[in-house]
C-alpha cells in the first residue's frame, strides 16, 4: 500500500455510493459504541453490587434506627445488604407474596410482610422463598412468622424497581413498600421505611419457614466481554470499508498488483511477527534448494 493507493481511496468519496458508504459505516459505530456502553454500564452496575455485599454482607448488625434514623430517607448506596437489628411484631394479616422468583432454578415466590417496630414504624421484611404450588400460581402452603415479639436481623436493600404489571389480589411483582401497602388491606399507625430488609435470623422462629435466601450470585456475566465486541465492530466497520476503497483505488489505477496490506517493518519488530510473505531471495533460495 502506497501513498498514491491512499489518496486514489480518498477520491473515491467525491462518488454517492462510496460517501453513502462512509456515512453508513459511520452511523453503524455510533450505535454500536453505544450498545457498547450500554452493556459496560450493565458490567459497571453488577460490580458495583458486588463491592457493596462483599463490604457488608457479613457485617455486624447494628440497630435499624442508627442506619437509618428517618423511614423516609433513602437508604444509602454504601448501606446495601448492610446487617440491621430489629424487634417488632408481625403482622400477619398483611402478608404478600412476590411473584415469578426462582430459586436454583425452581419457580417460586418470595414471602414478604411488615413488621411492626417496637420503637414506631413499619419495616417490611422478605423472610424468604417458597416454591410454587400445583397450580403455580399460589404455593400449596405459606407458613405462618412467629407470634409476639420477634427478634430479627435483616439485611437492608432499597425499594425495587416498579414493573407496569397487573398482579393477582395479594401479590406483587417487585419489592417497593408502597406498592406492598396498597396490595392488601393495611394500616401502618406509623412511618413506613423506605427500604426493606432480606431476613437473615430471627428469634424466636417458627416451625415451618420459608427458605431463608442465600448470598446473592456475584457472577458479573458476560456483559464486559459484549461491550469489547460491539466496540470492535464499530471499528471493524472503517477497517472493512477502507480495504475495499484502498482495492478499488488500485484497480482503477490499472495496477495488475493485488493489493497487500503489511504490518510495518518497525512494529513488526515489536511485536516479534515475521513478513506475511516470503522475500525474492526465499523464494529463489526455495526453488534451487
Amino acid at each position: 500500500m502506497t501513498r498514491s493507493d491512499v489518496l486514489g481511496a480518498l477520491r473515491l468519496l467525491r462518488e454517492g455510493g462510496w460517501l453513502l458508504g462512509l456515512l453508513g459505516v459511520i452511523a453503524l459505530s455510533v450505535a454500536f459504541v453505544q450498545l457498547g456502553e450500554w452493556q459496560h454500564g450493565r458490567y459497571e452496575a453488577k460490580a458495583e453490587r458486588n463491592r457493596w455485599i462483599d463490604a457488608n454482607y457479613a457485617a455486624v448488625p447494628l440497630p435499624l434506627t442508627r442506619l437509618m434514623p428517618r423511614a423516609d430517607e433513602e437508604l444509602p448506596t454504601e448501606l446495601q445488604w448492610r446487617p440491621a437489628a430489629v424487634t417488632g411484631v408481625y403482622d400477619a394479616g398483611a402478608q404478600v407474596l412476590v411473584r415469578n422468583r426462582s430459586l436454583n432454578g425452581d419457580a417460586g415466590f418470595e414471602v414478604v410482610l411488615p413488621l411492626r417496630l417496637a420503637g414506631g414504624g413499619v419495616l417490611w421484611v422478605d423472610r424468604g422463598w417458597l416454591a410454587a404450588g400445583t397450580t403455580s400460581d399460589l404455593p400449596d402452603a405459606v407458613p405462618a412468622p412467629p407470634s409476639g415479639t420477634v427478634d430479627a436481623v435483616v439485611r437492608l436493600l432499597r425499594p425495587e424497581p416498579r414493573l407496569d404489571r397487573t398482579p393477582p389480589a395479594g401479590q406483587v411483582w417487585r419489592i417497593d413498600p408502597a406498592d406492598l401497602a396498597g396490595a392488601v388491606p393495611f394500616d401502618a399507625a406509623g412511618p413506613i421505611y423506605d427500604a426493606y430488609g432480606v431476613l437473615a435470623s430471627e428469634s424466636p422462629t417458627s416451625a415451618q419457614t420459608p427458605v431463608v435466601l442465600p448470598r446473592p450470585d456475584e457472577d458479573l456475566g458476560p456483559h464486559l466481554g459484549y461491550a469489547w465486541q460491539w466496540w470492535m465492530f464499530a471499528v471493524s466497520g472503517y477497517l472493512v470499508l477502507g480495504y475495499h476503497m484502498l482495492r478499488e483505488a488500485r484497480q482503477r489505477s490499472g495496477d495488475p498488483e493485488p493489493l497487500r496490506l503489511r504490518m510495518p517493518a518497525r512494529l513488526a519488530g515489536i511485536l516479534g511477527s515475521r513478513r506475511d510473505e516470503p522475500s525474492d531471495e526465499e523464494w529463489e533460495d526455495a526453488a534451487t534448494g
